[in-house]
């Protein structure tokens, strides 16, 4: 499998994620899931592809997202739709789709 061609691999550990994951409602977290399975599922071109993950890249970034940026590199971050109303922050580092935050609405995502 070429670069753009391999399969995604996540990363959930984040303790920001994690912690607005656990938050959610009972539905809410049914969804999510469903989404994180089908993304499991794909090649990282399908990912950029898909019309209903609605992935984009986050520039300029935000001063709430900075802090991702601090360790000197210079990093890419994205925003993908897990629910109808949740998106969440991503990087991808090689085949890891990497979930830093899961803001609680829509427009915090890029604020």
């Amino acid at each position: 499998m070429t670069a753009a061609s391999s399969a995604v691999l996540l990363d959930l550990n984040n303790p920001e994620f994690l912690k607005s994951l656990f938050a959610l409602e009972k539905n809410d977290k049914i969804q999510l899931f469903k989404q994180l399975e089908k993304i499991s599922k794909l090649a990282w071109v399908d990912v950029q592809r898909d019309p209903s993950l609605k992935w984009e890249k986050i520039h300029p970034i935000p001063v709430l997202l900075q802090r991702y940026l601090l360790d000197g590199k210079i990093r890419t971050l994205y925003s993908i739709r897990l629910t109808q109303a949740k998106r969440a922050v991503v990087l991808r580092e090689g085949d890891y789709m990497r979930f830093l935050a899961l803001p609680r609405d829509h427009d915090s995502t890029y604020a």
